[in-house]
């Protein structure tokens, strides 16, 4: 059976709710201590869950609970979470809760397959932009296409946001820019390139970077997306991008 890779975030119900971040994978945690029956266990698990880890109005449900059968002393509890199972672990007294299962070394774990455009050979440009070596430029009614991904959420995309709006500004009609907010437009693209994180630039699709500029302060990062856009544009306009 083909197992899945294991992810930092598993145990994050962040990304389903509120964006909560609750427990780091295979971190421990304290509850208050509980003897009885595994169902009891499970009640109490449940109860610490609810009253410390989630909010705003999530609840989790106790799905079962018994002695695990591959750990000695331990106890499996399933919770569902909105629809979500998510499996772990007590210790036979009831005090700590251990928010994954076991990892069986025997087994290798596979690896999920890089997305499809890290998986070709690439050299870093101007402001950590990658150039896709194999590639042309991609166009659009002979313009190539610009797009920035981002999130009203995300302080860094809110950074970038109006440096890359001056850059764009200057090349008017010689570009396509695509701005693509919250939204499930064109996150195919986004995912071509990483694994959804924002803020992320793609210009012409063969230039490329996951992150913002930060730590080139403003003007060094309007001069590298001016750079990396006269690179898709074949540096036109010769008034932005030089003679």
């Amino acid at each position: 059976m083909k197992k899945k890779k294991l992810s930092l975030d598993k145990w994050k119900i962040a990304t389903i709710v509120l964006s909560i971040a609750l427990l780091v994978v295979l971190s421990i945690v304290l509850i208050k201590p509980s003897f009885g029956s595994p169902q009891k266990i499970g009640e109490d698990t449940i109860s610490y869950i609810n009253q410390n880890l989630l909010g705003g109005g999530t609840v989790a449900t106790l799905e079962g609970a018994e002695k695990s059968k591959t750990i000695k002393g331990m106890y499996d509890i399933k919770l569902s979470v909105q629809g979500q199972i998510y499996n772990s672990f007590v210790s036979g007294d009831g005090r700590y809760l251990f928010v994954d299962g076991p990892i069986d070394m025997h087994e290798k774990i596979e690896q999920d397959p890089l997305p499809e455009m890290l998986e070709k050979e690439s050299t870093e440009v101007e402001g950590g932009f990658k150039e896709i070596t194999e590639l042309d430029v991609c166009m659009e009614n002979d313009k190539p296409i610009v797009y920035f991904f981002g999130s009203e959420t995300c302080p860094y995309c809110e950074w970038e946001k109006p440096l890359i709006t001056d850059v764009v500004a200057q090349f008017g009609d010689e570009i396509d820019y695509r701005v693509r907010y919250d939204g499930a437009e064109d996150v195919d693209v986004l995912l071509k390139y990483g694994n959804g994180a924002v803020p992320a630039i793609i210009a012409g699709c063969k230039y490329y970077r996951s992150g913002a500029g930060q730590s080139l302060g403003e003007e060094g990062e309007k001069e590298a997306l001016t750079k990396v856009i006269c690179r898709a544009t074949g540096g036109i306009p010769s008034s932005v991008c030089g003679g």
